[in-house]
């Protein structure tokens, strides 16, 4: 891994352009051939690109420059530095284990926040909805004025979890002329699922505890802004 801290600028070329001018920043370059370049604010890089690029580096008139290639879609972020302020490099050995300390509830709330996480124009009626079997976690409405069921999982979702949304459509009604939408929501289909899955008739909606967990992080500091404005006021 190589770090530097550099007045630097960066141009990005690709599926879009972009330029940044001159400025302070933190430049990451990992072994895994992904690149990271921060400002002095925000945990979001104002620029980057992902694993797998092939990086270039070249010395012009005293000038640092350093290139990543992404190959495939074809890209590159090309990083001119001046006035170096640190560059070390580093092998970093971590073998450890990572555990998202998160549930199906966080994946709830995050959907109840952000309904757009399953698909626009939704609109939540009711959660934790009771049924004769047991509970609805979301009960919800689309555009079109369909009845949308949703069951979550925070595991890849199998039989258990297709059985059980099934049993809740047995008492559940659409309006008339609508229609009834089963939704299975998790990080992903259990091995032999997704064959059933479609001959039910039920979606899948990938998603995980981790952008869960960033949408309750993000509404959580959107909250604390409002709060500090009116407390402000």
């Amino acid at each position: 891994m190589v770090v530097m801290v550099a007045e630097c600028s960066v141009n990005y070329s690709g599926r879009t352009g972009s330029q940044l001018g001159n400025g302070e920043r933190l430049i990451v370059l990992k072994e895994d051939g992904c690149v990271l370049v921060h400002r002095g604010r925000d945990y979001q890089p104002v620029n980057w690109q992902p694993s797998g690029c092939i990086f270039q580096s070249q010395v012009e008139k005293g000038t640092l420059v350093v290139k990543a290639i992404r190959p495939t879609p074809l890209e590159s972020l090309t990083i001119v530095t001046e006035n170096m302020h640190l560059l070390a490099s580093f092998h970093l050995k971590d073998e450890a284990a990572f555990s998202l300390h998160a549930t199906e509830e966080d994946m709830q709330r995050a959907i109840l926040v952000q309904p757009d996480l399953i698909e626009a124009g939704l609109k939540i009626v009711d959660f934790e909805k009771k049924v004769a079997p047991g509970f609805v976690d979301i009960y919800a409405l689309d555009r079109e004025g369909n009845t949308v069921v949703i069951e979550i999982k925070k595991d890849p979702a199998g039989f258990p979890a297709i059985k059980q949304l099934s049993e809740y459509l047995k008492h559940l009604q659409p309006a008339p002329g609508r229609r009834l939408r089963p939704i299975i929501v998790a990080p992903s289909l259990a091995k032999g699922a997704q064959p059933v899955v479609a001959k039910m008739g039920i979606e899948f909606k990938q998603l995980g505890l981790q952008k869960a967990a960033e949408v309750l992080q993000s509404h959580a500091s959107s909250d604390q802004k409002v709060l500090k404005g009116w407390l402000g006021s």
